[in-house]
């Protein structure tokens, strides 16, 4: 378990670097989305082959459900391109918040508790108050709260099916299926973002690219699928909400983005973290507590 909980953590830090690697690419959201997905998919289809031939109807909802993942990534670097790097990590910190929200109406067994609605309130809180400071960001934040909202149905979803088949080729169709999303949405490229259309890749743009194409994608992704067969969905999504630290230490480290921030803004960025780091001991405590008031009452 310990060796799960290591990986996921550097699956995370692969992820918070991805936002970085979003910003120095010069290519627009959709456009970047495709392009990694569709080298993604390649890259698995070699590496699988014959253990990609699944049943059709398994195919097509594994397809469809990368397309959320699809719309996920375009918001995600969308974000990023529209205000920058540590905007769009604060933004995807609000995961844990639509997470305790979407995932009791999705999954009937999990329950809406009054702990999540307090934390639930904080986070909007804090949200609020980053909005308030950074009026010339907010468009990304808005957007980059989005994108938490589709990562968050995509992980739920994931989540009941991950057992069933081997990561890779689920990460395999739901490639395909973000790819496909992208290139229907190419005619839209421009109107989601006024980024100048990029007349071919430079050196620097092409290395980026594999980078985050194998090991953010093909590697992190699919290992990221491995681990839903162990840790639970709100495990997973709770670590991932380190990401935000990971993504804007590093946005501060390459791209220096500090230079640009309020101190609102890392005011909020700090409850928020705050809130993601003690909601598990909290939560461990009341359950715990629970757990003994039950065995004392069976006695």
């Amino acid at each position: 378990m310990q060796r799960d909980y290591l990986k996921l953590h550097f699956i995370i830090i692969l992820w918070g670097f991805t936002a970085v690697l979003g910003e120095l690419i010069d290519l627009r959201p959709v456009e970047l989305v495709a392009w990694r997905t569709g080298i993604a998919a390649v890259t698995l289809g070699l590496i699988l082959r014959a253990e990609v031939l699944i049943p059709r109807r398994d195919a097509i909802i594994f397809v469809a459900t990368g397309a959320i993942i699809g719309i996920h990534w375009i918001l995600f670097f969308l974000s990023v391109k529209v205000a920058n790097v540590s905007i769009c990590m604060v933004g995807m910190a609000t995961i844990s918040l639509w997470t305790a929200l979407l995932e009791p109406l999705m999954i009937r067994s999990r329950k809406l508790r009054h702990l999540d609605l307090i934390f639930g309130a904080i986070i909007i809180g804090a949200v609020y108050w980053i909005f308030r400071s950074e009026v010339a960001y907010s468009t990304g934040f808005l957007i980059a709260i989005a994108s938490a909202i589709a990562a968050t149905v995509f992980s739920i979803i994931n989540g009941t099916f991950a057992s069933r088949f081997h990561h890779r080729t689920i990460a395999f169709y739901e490639m395909i299926g973000a790819c496909l999303l992208c290139v229907a949405c190419l005619p839209l490229s421009g109107f989601l973002s006024e980024q100048e259309p990029s007349s071919g890749f430079a050196l620097d743009d092409l290395a980026y690219l594999l980078i985050l194409a194998i090991v953010c994608t093909v590697y992190s992704f699919s290992e990221y699928v491995e681990l839903l067969k162990r840790l639970s969905v709100f495990t997973v999504n709770f670590v991932n909400n380190l990401e935000p630290v990971y993504g804007i230490l590093l946005g501060a480290i390459i791209l220096k983005d500090y230079k640009h921030l309020s101190g609102g803004f890392y005011s909020g960025a700090v409850i928020i973290l705050a809130a993601v780091i003690a909601y598990p001991m909290i939560n461990r405590r009341l359950r715990r507590r629970q757990a003994r008031q039950e065995a004392q009452s069976a006695k």
